[in-house]
């Protein structure tokens, strides 16, 4: 006994939900890169922050320009032993703490955003990875019906 082909049957309502799908996974996709963005350059603001610290503590840098806010820079020193102020939350918190120290808590603060940074690029990843199987399954039924239509 031979098999005939399933046939498989897509409403168009199937349809416009896959769509709707796509649209909603490429929007998150848009945050998630956005997300990405941001941390990448905190990290890299982070980093810069922590070679400065480094060089300054070691005497390599004498002094430096420091941002007040608002585009203004005033020249700013370290000298040894002396502390700095750490921002430690988005509330404009910030705890003195000395120059090792505070390179430490740089350090962990990176480790923690590069982590973060890795877990989104597997969630953008596997997003753009549905988004593409949502799009083939489209394109082969659509090819499909276009088979259909010219009677092939």
């Amino acid at each position: 006994m031979s098999q005939q082909p399933q046939r498989i049957v897509i409403t168009r309502e199937d349809i416009e939900r896959l769509v709707e799908e796509r649209n909603s996974l490429a929007s998150l996709l848009d945050v998630v890169r956005q997300n990405l963005a941001l941390i990448t350059q905190s990290i890299n603001e982070l980093k810069s922050a922590k070679d400065m610290l480094t060089l300054m503590s070691k005497g390599e840098v004498q002094d430096t320009y420091a941002g007040v806010g608002g585009g203004v820079f005033i020249k700013a020193s370290l000298t040894q032993g002396e502390r700095v102020l750490v921002s430690v939350g988005g509330a404009n918190f910030v705890i003195e703490m000395d120059v090792s120290h505070a390179i430490g808590y740089i350090d962990d603060r990176i480790k923690e955003l590069e982590d973060l940074r890795s877990k989104l690029d597997a969630q953008s990843a596997d997003i753009t990875k549905k988004i593409s199987d949502i799009d083939n399954f489209l394109l082969y039924i659509s090819t499909a019906i276009r088979q259909q239509q010219t009677g092939q």
